[in-house]
């Protein structure tokens, strides 16, 4: 049994700009989930491209947990997908961006790729709490982006 889920919002903001922002994984932090407390940062200097790599760290059931995010997919401004791999798994990430209107819907999947076996059955049982989690997260990219950020 794998994990996926998908999460969508549409926002008030040109597709080239959001794209822009989210493609900014060292910005992330900026309105991932409160709870996370994420930071992350380029190993090497320059702009997102396939193959960049991020060190990042944010709170996990109360601990710190180092993860590094590797993009694996950049197709300004529609598309792009990374991977972030910590000691336990590794979750695929894939935004897609669509004219919507005078903004952006933006979709996020989320797959998990690997991890343990039992991983699926505890994203279950905490379904309510991952999805407050990345609905969060979705509201404040759409609150930071709509507000001018």
């Amino acid at each position: 049994m794998a994990y996926s889920a998908a999460y969508v919002i549409e926002i008030r903001a040109a597709q080239n700009r959001v794209f822009d922002y989210i493609a900014d994984v060292s910005r992330h932090g900026e309105w991932g989930s409160a709870d996370d407390k994420m930071k992350a940062a380029a190993e090497k200097p320059g702009p997102p491209a396939v193959g960049a790599r991020y060190k990042a760290e944010g709170m996990l059931n109360g601990k710190l947990n180092h993860s590094v995010v590797t993009i694996t997919g950049y197709e300004p401004p529609k598309r792009l997908a990374f991977d972030a791999e910590d000691s336990n798994s590794v979750f695929h990430h894939e935004f897609l961006l669509t004219p919507d209107g005078g903004g952006t819907r933006v979709e996020r999947k989320v797959t998990m790729t690997k991890g343990p076996w039992y991983f699926p059955m505890v994203l279950t049982i905490f379904k309510s709490t991952v999805v407050k989690n990345y609905d969060g997260a979705m509201a404040n990219l759409k609150a930071r982006l709509e507000s001018g950020t």
